[in-house]
């Protein structure tokens, strides 16, 4: 009797720690691609480099002298060139610049340095969202209504509410 306890004492208590095990989430592999005016000319006349930002998990780095007027950007909305889209900004681009879906952007640690101090913020106007600073452009992201669309140099980030 003593036996048979013992083994259903065990068996009970195997059982309770494989159930209490949890499984950690899958964490997804964010995939940066580098895209240089070299890879931009490299693309056949009238062929397009496509940024694909339908699907989560890639971030693309743009150099700073690439053609954006031969970028296309995919969305779940449709296509447009990375040119109209930059000019919906208002903004001059300079330097590198990084585009991807939001939640991508989201989980970087740009190194973004908050222009004018003081407290969080960010500003919204029509279609588009912008911050500055890493805590500024994470609470944008995640409370600012933004779109799938997320653009960032090393002044700050836009997000796209399209």
């Amino acid at each position: 009797m003593k036996k048979i306890i013992l083994a259903v004492t065990l068996l009970s208590l195997g059982s309770s720690l494989s159930i209490a095990q949890k499984v950690a989430p899958k964490k997804i592999e964010i995939k940066q691609v580098p895209v240089t005016a070299r890879t931009v000319a490299a693309r056949p006349a009238g062929k397009s480099y496509l940024l694909n930002l339908t699907r989560k998990g890639t971030i693309y780095t743009f150099a700073a002298d690439v053609d954006y007027s031969r970028v296309q950007v995919r969305t779940a909305k449709g296509e447009m060139t990375m040119a109209d889209l930059l000019k919906k900004t208002g903004k001059t681009v300079s330097g590198k610049l990084r585009v991807g879906m939001t939640s991508d952007i989201r989980t970087l640690k740009l190194g973004l340095a908050r222009i004018g101090g003081g407290t969080l913020n960010y500003s919204c106007e029509g279609i588009l969202c912008s911050c500055s600073g890493d805590d500024d452009c994470n609470d944008m992201f995640t409370n600012g209504g933004c779109g799938d669309i997320a653009v960032c140099d090393e002044r700050g980030c836009w997000c796209f509410r399209l």
